[in-house]
């Protein structure tokens, strides 16, 4: 009885266990689009065709209008363009080949695409608009943080890339870590923290790429609209510390 119990015990905790794993399990995906970037497919088993096999290839199941493509012997002749105006989500491609003689053969597994949301970049009201140069604390600092919003939901394995810019009285500060630093965050929103004792007026802006995470083997794919700036600058001035005086007798 004793080891009926514990075999139970046994089979119920590997059970749980699988159940937890299978939750934080992540789904990627082959390709992911960005704005205007556009891809090529192409069956693997190309260079094993004879000219006028077909190739049949299919967009979530339907057939993709002008196809099936007659291979002409050419490399790449029966190559499929994934098109940029692809409805934002996940979409799957499959393809068949066709024999000269007739002959339909079973379609692919599915080629998984999704296409990235368009996504827009603010910059939040400086913690302190100014601040004393060479003071002490969080008075001698001023943060700024960046948010992304993605038009609709991410998927799994999509990353964020921040890249800060400013320009010091009019001048381009490089490199941007000279004055400060960001803290590296890769989610929805990224802090600069402006730490500088150099008096003069910051101006920041920033921009926000996609990126895949650590974990993604996709390939992700941008278009020149993917890379996305702020809206609005901000600004923070850096004022002077007046230097040490000294006394003098005056009658």
């Amino acid at each position: 009885m004793k080891r009926t119990i514990t075999r139970t015990a046994l089979v119920t905790l590997v059970l749980l266990t699988a159940t937890v794993f299978t939750s934080y399990a992540q789904t990627y995906y082959n390709l992911y689009l960005c704005d205007d970037a556009t891809a090529k497919l192409r069956p693997q088993q190309e260079s094993t065709l004879v000219s006028g096999d077909k190739v049949h290839w299919f967009l979530d199941g339907n057939p993709v209008t002008g196809t099936p493509i007659t291979y002409t012997g050419t490399s790449g002749s029966t190559d499929l363009t994934v098109p940029a105006n692809l409805v934002v989500g996940l979409h799957k491609y499959t393809t068949a080949i066709e024999s000269k003689d007739g002959c339909l053969g079973p379609q692919s597994d599915a080629f998984e695409v999704y296409k990235l949301p368009t996504k827009t970049l603010a910059l939040s009201t400086p913690t302190n608009l100014s601040y004393c140069g060479e003071a002490s604390g969080s008075a001698a600092s001023s943060k700024i943080t960046a948010t992304s919003t993605p038009a609709s939901p991410l998927p799994n394995g999509i990353a964020y890339t921040y890249t800060w810019s400013a320009t010091v009285n009019g001048t381009a500060v490089t490199p941007i870590t000279s004055i400060g630093s960001s803290d590296g965050d890769t989610d929805d929103t990224n802090v600069f923290t402006l730490t500088t004792i150099t008096a003069g007026t910051y101006v920041f802006t920033a921009k926000v790429d996609y990126a895949l995470t650590a974990a993604n083997t996709g390939v992700l794919k941008a278009g020149t609209g993917c890379s996305v700036s702020s809206t609005t600058s901000q600004s923070i001035t850096v004022n002077p510390r007046p230097g040490k005086p000294s006394i003098m007798l005056v009658n």
